[in-house]
């Protein structure tokens, strides 16, 4: 069974009816999921919008939205991803979870999926989104077809639409994502 994630605190500020700051929700995310994607690894919506600009209002609460991986195909969403490090004695070889690489497939939303996953590594996979992705602890190690690329806390990565996955071969990793609906160029 996935591990609840950790709740995330999330303060939403907006204006009242004379126009002065104030804060609109002050509490743990509401929309927190363990293992939507991979067993272990938990994603927590803080805001999602479905089309830029996004309208500034504070008339419903975005980041308690049914989950979807990617955001809106003209939004975007700041999500927080909570990712363990492999347990004691881990071995990949002997992981009955694993998929192993493959063809690629379009899953349900849109995003494409190459396989490539165990306990502590998502699936190689690419979307039509540009993203934004920023550690902020632990230690989390980018797959690409060029090589692994390891990100410490304060490493941001720009991705545009390409193919990566994500692993934590050493320690667990907490890593805030803003992606955008974007298309890919034409060939």
């Amino acid at each position: 069974m996935a591990e609840k994630p950790r709740p995330i605190r999330r303060v939403v500020t907006g204006n009242d009816e004379q126009g002065r700051s104030r804060v609109l929700f002050d509490s743990a995310a509401p929309n927190a999921h363990a293992g939507p994607i991979r067993p272990g690894t938990g994603m927590t919506d803080i805001w999602v919008y479905s089309a830029s600009p996004a309208p500034l209002s504070g008339d419903r609460d975005d980041g308690n939205l049914p989950f979807s991986f990617e955001p809106p195909e003209t939004g975007g969403h700041m999500r927080i991803v909570q990712s363990p490090g492999p347990p004691p004695g881990y071995d990949p070889a002997t992981d009955s979870t694993a998929v192993p690489l493959g063809e690629p497939r379009q899953r349900p939303g849109g995003t494409w999926d190459r396989g490539g996953a165990n306990a502590i590594s998502s699936p190689v996979h690419k979307s039509e989104t540009v993203d934004y992705g920023i550690v902020l602890e632990g230690e989390r190690v980018l797959l690409l077809d060029d090589g692994a690329h390891v990100m410490k806390p304060g490493d941001v990565v720009v991705q545009l639409g390409n193919w990566h996955g994500w692993t934590n071969p050493r320690i667990g990793s907490l890593m805030a994502f803003v992606m955008m609906g974007a298309k890919f160029r034409d060939e």
